[in-house]
């Protein structure tokens, strides 16, 4: 069976850059942690966990899908263009704090898009995006300070943490009420007392998981029942992990994978979560670009038609 066809039969719905150091981190609580995992769980593991069976499940649908598309400042106007689609958020990487007009453009077409910007702030930088209001700046928790600031005023805002969470950074975020915060720890940074105390930011909150996959997924969602943070796994975690991660852990439910993902592995991923979000890094490389766009033509086949 080809696999295109593969994943249009085997989905099933559910009825519905490098990081900076941390510090030492809190002091852990007395509430057991979760342990580590490089390899991730198994794919049956995790009470209260989704399970994926060995076989395929009967019929599918990827329902509302969504894709976070990381990007850099260099690549080409038209391989932009390939990727914008109501169902993509674009994230736009950026050396110089400025893209260029042809692309800020194509960036409207996307159901949401932010752009990479630093202090100091010049008034270009904020010129460049004046004219579509609906593009947003994504920041780190020192520009929520700097001066200059207020001229990416009025549009939405991202940030990203790393490291140690410190209690000035969430402050400012707060401050800022940011649309969505990213917390990329460290081994040691991640304890269920900071990850409480994230978990009452502004916005959407997502934790980029520092290494592997949850173990004991449960205790990390009673440390903050009513909104957990979501949990982000992937980069070179085998695809039996990444799957497993999955089924074990409802708060995972962002996943990187590379634009050239195989059918076979979207089936397992989405059969543990229909609704599961992924993440797609295309760099400033046209090729790459262009896999993502076929993914993308793959993902909207398989997407319920109203």
């Amino acid at each position: 069976m080809p696999a295109a066809a593969l994943l249009c039969w085997a989905v099933a719905s559910a009825g519905e850059d490098g990081s900076r150091p941390g510090g030492a981190g809190f002091q852990r609580a007395e509430v057991p942690l979760p342990s580590w995992s490089a390899r991730g769980s198994a794919p049956d593991a995790g009470a209260g966990g989704r399970e994926v069976g060995s076989g395929v499940p009967p019929f599918v649908a990827v329902p509302g899908f969504k894709v976070h598309l990381f990007l850099d400042e260099e690549l080409e106007p038209d391989a932009v263009r390939l990727l914008a689609r109501p169902s993509c958020t674009a994230w736009v990487r950026t050396r110089t704090n400025m893209v260029r007009e042809s692309v800020v453009e194509r960036l409207a077409r996307f159901g949401a898009a932010y752009v990479q910007l630093r202090a100091p702030f010049l008034e270009a930088h904020g010129a460049q995006l004046q004219r579509w209001p609906g593009l947003g700046a994504w920041l780190s928790p020192g520009d929520l300070r700097a001066r200059g600031i207020r001229g990416l005023s009025g549009r939405p805002w991202a940030v990203s943490l790393f490291g140690e969470l410190r209690a000035e950074d969430l402050e400012a975020v707060a401050a800022a009420k940011v649309a969505e915060v990213r917390w990329t720890p460290g081994p040691r940074d991640l304890t269920l007392e900071a990850w409480a105390r994230f978990a009452q930011a502004p916005g959407h909150r997502v934790v980029a998981w520092p290494a592997g996959a949850p173990v004991a997924c449960e205790a990390w969602a009673r440390a903050r029942a009513a909104a957990p943070p979501a949990i982000r796994v992937g980069g070179a975690m085998p695809v039996d992990a990444l799957a497993g991660a999955v089924a074990a852990c409802p708060l995972v439910t962002r996943v990187e994978v590379p634009p050239t993902v195989e059918d076979a592995t979207l089936v397992r991923l989405f059969a543990a979560s229909p609704r599961l979000e992924l993440e797609v890094d295309v760099g400033a490389s046209g090729a790459m670009a262009r896999s993502a766009a076929r993914l993308l033509d793959r993902l909207e086949t398989f997407a319920p038609q109203h």
